[in-house]
């Protein structure tokens, strides 16, 4: 009798080929991790070294948080301070997404060899174990925390909370369909950070402000992140993942439409609560509705590739809008300052 490749087969003890009739894993041959020695690759992709999109994911709320903070500052901050903060937040930010993937990738290391998109990574097929998974999601931590310590002490207690929800995110697919939400507060708890960064409580003055950007940003989240995850939904009902990708798969443009108009309406309230000037609700609430409706148009839900390269490109379509008009608003202050 001829042997059904289609049934699953072991790898080794601890973990079972799920797709024995694709093909087996191999170290890339092309690209960043094909630089790497072979016994560090699996951590490098554990990091998703090679995979900048998630990281702008990580690092977009940081900038939207600091032109939102350099533009209700009393005083208009220097440029020089603002560059600075970005650019230590770069090398910050690659350390706390790396870590936020380790820990994910470990605790769904059972759902990922299900999943035909994501078989090969480092805990489910095998090349890291259960521990040492656990142990660089700590390392990439500890060498993030010199870096955090640049920033003020206010800064902590909210770097504290992200990393708390980040770990709850991952466990959230198994409990709810709307994992979307809950990976919503840790990306958009970057904008109080940035706001005690530069020495303002988030949750004084200018908190309704302040929070209409927040949940603006909880909003963009789950949009981008449902339409993301559109990729792996066949294999996702098998393997028992929850997620709003299978919740309302049959009408995911129809909600991204309603989170988008409701994001456009936060905005548009940041900028009201904030006073501030025309500038910023052309720039940035109209650039930031332009792009969501174009990228939820254009992005083809049938097709793996297109959900994964929309996710990639709709953060500089989207960002670029949230930044154009803060940055502006900035300008018109630093320039008033000055005068």
């Amino acid at each position: 009798m001829a042997k059904d490749n289609s049934q699953p087969t072991a790898w080794d003890e601890n973990t079972v080929n799920f797709f024995p009739h694709l093909p087996p894993y191999s170290n890339p041959r092309t690209g960043l991790l094909s630089k790497l020695p072979s016994s560090w690759i699996p951590y490098a992709q554990l990091m998703r070294i090679d995979r900048p999109g998630g990281f702008y994911a990580f690092y977009f709320p940081y900038l939207i948080g600091i032109m939102y903070s350099a533009c209700i500052a009393t005083t208009a901050p220097e440029p020089l301070t603002l560059a600075a903060q970005a650019a230590i937040l770069v090398p910050f930010n690659i350390l706390l997404r790396g870590a936020a993937c380790s820990w994910n990738d470990n605790v769904d290391q059972d759902f990922d060899r299900r999943v035909e998109r994501c078989r090969h990574r480092p805990v489910a097929r095998g090349a890291v174990s259960t521990t040492e998974a656990h142990i660089f999601t700590l390392v990439q931590l500890a060498i993030g925390y010199p870096i955090l310590r640049l920033f003020p002490e206010p800064c902590m207690p909210h770097m504290l909370v992200t990393v708390t929800l980040f770990t709850v995110y991952a466990l959230m697919k198994r409990v709810t369909y709307y994992p979307q939400v809950f990976l919503g507060f840790p990306f958009a708890w970057a904008i109080f950070f940035c706001v005690a960064a530069l020495g303002r409580d988030p949750f004084g003055e200018n908190a309704a402000s302040t929070l209409a950007l927040f949940g603006a940003n909880i909003l963009w989240t789950i949009t981008y992140d449902t339409i993301y995850a559109h990729q792996d939904v066949a294999d996702d009902e098998k393997a028992g993942v929850k997620g709003m990708a299978l919740r309302f798969k049959n009408s995911t443009k129809v909600l991204a439409s309603v989170l988008t108009i409701g994001q456009a309406g936060l905005l548009a309230l940041c900028g009201l609560w904030a006073d501030f000037s025309v500038v910023y609700f052309v720039g940035t609430v109209g650039g930031v509705t332009i792009a969501m409706a174009y990228y939820i148009y254009k992005v083809d839900l049938s097709r793996p590739e297109s959900c994964g390269a929309w996710f990639h490109d709709q953060f500089w379509l989207v960002g670029s809008g949230f930044l154009a008009g803060l940055t502006g608003e900035y300008v018109i202050k630093r320039t008033a300052s000055m005068a």
